[in-house]
């Protein structure tokens, strides 16, 4: 069998089992034989149901559902969806369709300073074409695309009811016409048979599988059950209702479906003859009666002249506010549900930011969604518009032009009332706060607890408080932010940049508000009002930090130096440290962040420089004590190590060892207890230090070894003691020794002076020797004075009783008579020879001469 314009063609016996429904007969198979025992196999199965029931739709296909007639025909999807259509475009292949391509011309105004003489030829405005992109377009939409002049209209099309002089007909004369056409057309058509109600039955049923039909949006059950009062979407007793009526929808539409593809393709004679189908049951006719309307023909020109002329009936002003309302209605420039769920309050650049960042994100949708999203709605439904472009180069533009001017309007109301809300929403932002924020002192954290918008820094600018931002660049960044919305709603294309991109020269931007609007100033005004109530807050706060003023002006400070300039008590240190840690301590319990309605106060840098200030004060006392603690200690160590190096020297004499003994004793004695009573004073500082300071290492270490000193000197003291005293005994025995010896060599001078008492007269040379032995005696003497001088000074050190040596005195005395006699005989020898020369040798000369 054979089917449009595949009938030529025959199927061969290895065709698919899909092939094998085509009998004009309801054939059947012969039954199996008795003798088999086996389950019938699958392909017979199959061929025994198209046997009967030949498919409607094809089991594997290029597409999801492809009717079961366009097997056999040899053509590409594209060219078979055509049949999905019209049964009149089943043949037509796309590769035979006419490229159908028409350019459309808009009025470009022309030069105001250009001057055109009224005989002129020309035309009186230039022409653009512009392209409608109907290249692509044209085999779906010829009538459109062709622009013909002599194109039906739809008016044309209803000439039975706007014929000139037509008179309107009753509601009667309306049933009889419509009873008789249907009569007319139930003549034509054969009363459906048993048979063939129970095989259409069948096909509505069984012909087309469920996954072959596009699911129902779920957007549809979402807008039934806004539909449905939520209280009874709340009831527990009605939910196996909801179930069941779910269920109902869905296989009613279904099953709509399903029929609804059954009949399209039992349209085609052919394929009633394939299934078998005569002929189907008729719809319930739908009869509609219109009341006489005797201004009718002045109806229909008025309807010509507004759907020509009045744009915001257009069907594509609905579906762009359609489009608004379901994808950008929700919105703003600023969102404030946002910022108000977000983290509040907001540092002045962090708002600023936020502000920025919305505002640029709301313009990029509207750049790169909203105007393209439109643009697209006038390329796929050319039909709404086309119809008044040009047809020619030599026709007037004015109709599209004036027909995207109202498209302009429409948009630009749209985006005005864009702006217009989000101002709106954001003075509703600002007037949460529209109480203000005064306050009864004194200040309750939890009198203000809605969320605050921006957050001030204190900070000392010595010697004031003063508010970071100031409140006037606080008002100049709330005033931006509403600038900042209508900056950003500035220069959003018209959608003609998109669809005629070859435009120049006109004004393509939809209009937005006016910064200069009453409107904004209203919305600006009203929330400055509401700013300057809430300026009231943050400068009556201020008032608790009175009573630290002295810290900002430095007079605390003064006061430091005054009290540091004079003596006194560690006890007066002590009260003025904990006066001062008391006022730290108060200044850090306070505040550090003030919630002031709109405004939230950052306190934390002030009490902390307030801080800082108090503790600087307290180190100041602190430090001082420190640094007289580590010279007193420092003193008092070199003291203790002074008298541990002076006691521990060797003394190189009796009269250092002496010295020495002394020194020790005055230090163990007096100096150790002058520094006993200074390490008293020391430990008092160091127990004050240990609660209020923190000790570098050095002083740690310095104040160790101060109060390990009493402990060390002693046993300096002792060891020093025992070496002095052993320094002593061996003086005492060394001068008596000494003694001694200074004993036996006077004694030996005494004999030697003896042996001048027996000599006699001797020659001159004997007489010098025993000059020279005397000389050398006295000399020996005088060094025996000496060092008796020596002895009794050294006894007077060690206490020890004077020795007299009463042989030195003798000695002294018995050695003059014998100096004066050798040396005068000495004398006298060397003179007389020197005389008895001395006259001979005057002789002679006197003999010479």
């Amino acid at each position: 069998m054979s089917y449009h314009d595949c009938s030529s063609q025959e199927l061969d016996k290895n065709d698919s089992i899909h092939h094998m429904s085509h009998s004009q007969a309801r054939p059947e198979l012969p039954p199996l034989p008795v003798s088999a025992n086996e389950e019938p196999s699958e392909l017979y199965e199959t061929v025994m149901s198209h046997s009967f029931y030949p498919p409607l739709m094809q089991r594997t296909s290029w597409t999801l559902a492809v009717p079961f007639k366009e097997q056999d025909c040899h053509r590409g999807p594209s060219d078979s969806i055509g049949n999905n259509y019209s049964l009149t475009a089943r043949d037509m292949k796309l590769k035979d369709l006419l490229k159908v391509y028409q350019p459309v011309t808009i009025n470009v105004p022309r030069d105001k300073t250009s001057k055109v003489s009224k005989v002129s030829s020309e035309p009186t405005k230039k022409k653009m074409k512009l392209s409608l992109k109907c290249k692509e377009d044209a085999p779906r939409m010829p009538p459109a695309c062709k622009l013909s002049s002599s194109a039906p209209r739809k008016s044309d099309r209803d000439s039975w009811a706007v014929q000139s002089g037509s008179r309107p007909m009753s509601p009667e004369q309306q049933m009889d016409v419509m009873l008789q056409e249907e009569m007319e057309i139930e003549s034509k058509e054969k009363k459906p048979s048993e048979l063939d109600l129970e095989r259409y039955y069948y096909y509505l049923t069984n012909g087309i599988r469920k996954d072959m039909i596009a699911p129902e949006d779920e957007e549809v059950m979402v807008r039934i059950y806004k539909l449905i009062p939520k209280v009874l979407l709340a009831t527990p007793a009605l939910e196996p209702l909801q179930v069941a009526l779910r269920s109902e929808k869905e296989r009613d539409y279904y099953y709509s479906l399903m029929k609804s593809i059954v009949d399209y393709i039992l349209m085609d004679p052919m394929e009633k003859k394939r299934l078998f189908i005569e002929s189907i049951p008729r719809l319930f006719p739908h009869r509609v009666i219109r009341a006489p309307v005797p201004w009718h023909n002045v109806y229909q020109s008025a309807k010509k002249w507004n759907e020509e002329h009045l744009h915001t009936v257009n069907p594509m002003m609905y579906n762009l506010k359609e489009l608004w309302f379901a994808e950008f209605k929700d919105l703003r420039f600023v969102r404030t549900a946002d910022l108000l769920a977000g983290k509040l309050p907001l540092l002045p650049n962090e708002y600023q930011d936020v502000i920025q960042k919305h505002c640029q994100e709301a313009r990029q949708i509207l750049l790169s969604k909203w105007i393209p999203t439109c643009a697209q709605l006038f390329i796929s439904q050319k039909e709404h518009w086309v119809r008044f472009a040009p047809k020619s180069d030599y026709d007037s533009s004015r109709n599209i032009e004036e027909y995207f001017a109202s498209v302009a309007s429409f948009m630009s109301l749209q985006l005005r009332e864009l702006v217009i809300k989000s101002l709106e929403d954001l003075v509703s932002f600002f007037m949460i706060h529209k109480d203000g924020n005064d306050f009864k002192e004194p200040y309750q954290e939890m009198d203000f607890f809605t969320p605050q918008l921006i957050m001030i820094q204190l900070e000392v600018h010595e010697p004031i408080i003063v508010f970071n931002p100031t409140f006037d660049d606080c008002w100049e960044l709330i005033k931006n932010s509403f600038l900042e919305i209508i900056k950003n709603s500035d220069g959003i294309p018209k959608v003609e940049s998109i669809l005629f991109p070859e435009l120049k020269g006109y004004n393509l931007i939809l209009g937005t508000v006016n910064p200069e609007e009453s409107l904004v100033s209203d919305f600006v005004n009203d929330t400055f009002e509401v700013f300057k109530k809430n300026q009231v807050g943050p400068h009556k706060y201020l008032n608790v930090y009175r009573k630290y003023e002295d810290l900002l002006d430095n007079t605390a400070e003064q006061g430091i130096t005054e009290f540091l300039n004079k003596n006194h008590e560690i006890e007066d240190f002590v009260t003025s440290i904990n006066l001062i840690k008391k006022r730290r301590n108060e200044i850090a319990s306070m505040h550090t962040t003030v919630p002031l309605a709109m405004f939230c106060l950052n306190a934390l840098f002030l009490n902390h420089d307030l801080c800082e200030r108090a503790q600087n004060l307290k180190d100041r006392l602190i430090q001082y004590q420190v640094d007289v603690n580590w010279e007193t200690n420092t003193s008092i160590c070199n003291q203790y190590n002074t008298i541990a190096e002076k006691v521990s020297e060797i003394p190189a004499n009796t009269a250092e060892l002496v010295a020495l003994i002394e020194y020790l004793r005055k230090s163990s004695d007096v100096t150790v207890f002058k520094l006993r009573r200074q390490l008293r004073d020391a430990s008092e500082r160091l127990e004050f230090l240990m609660d209020y300071a923190d000790l570098p290492h050095d002083d740690i270490k310095l104040n160790s070894t101060l109060f390990l000193w009493p402990d060390q000197i002693e046993d300096v003291f002792e060891n020093s003691r025992n070496l002095l005293l052993s320094k002593r005994d061996q003086a005492e025995m060394d001068l008596i020794k000494r003694c001694s010896e200074f004993e036996s060599r006077l004694e030996g001078y005494g004999k030697e002076l003896e042996t001048f008492r027996k000599r006699e007269v001797m020659t001159t040379e004997e007489m010098k020797n025993n000059v020279e032995k005397l000389h050398e005696l006295s000399k020996n003497l005088d060094l025996a004075l000496t060092e008796f001088e020596l002895i009794n000074k050294e006894e007077e050190l060690l206490e020890k009783e004077k020795s007299s040596f009463p042989l030195l005195q003798t000695l002294m005395v018995n050695k003059i008579p014998y100096e004066q006699l050798w040396v005068t005989a000495y004398e006298f020898s060397i003179k007389s020879e020197e005389w008895m020369n001395g006259l001979r040798i005057r002789t002679v000369i006197v003999f010479i001469f």
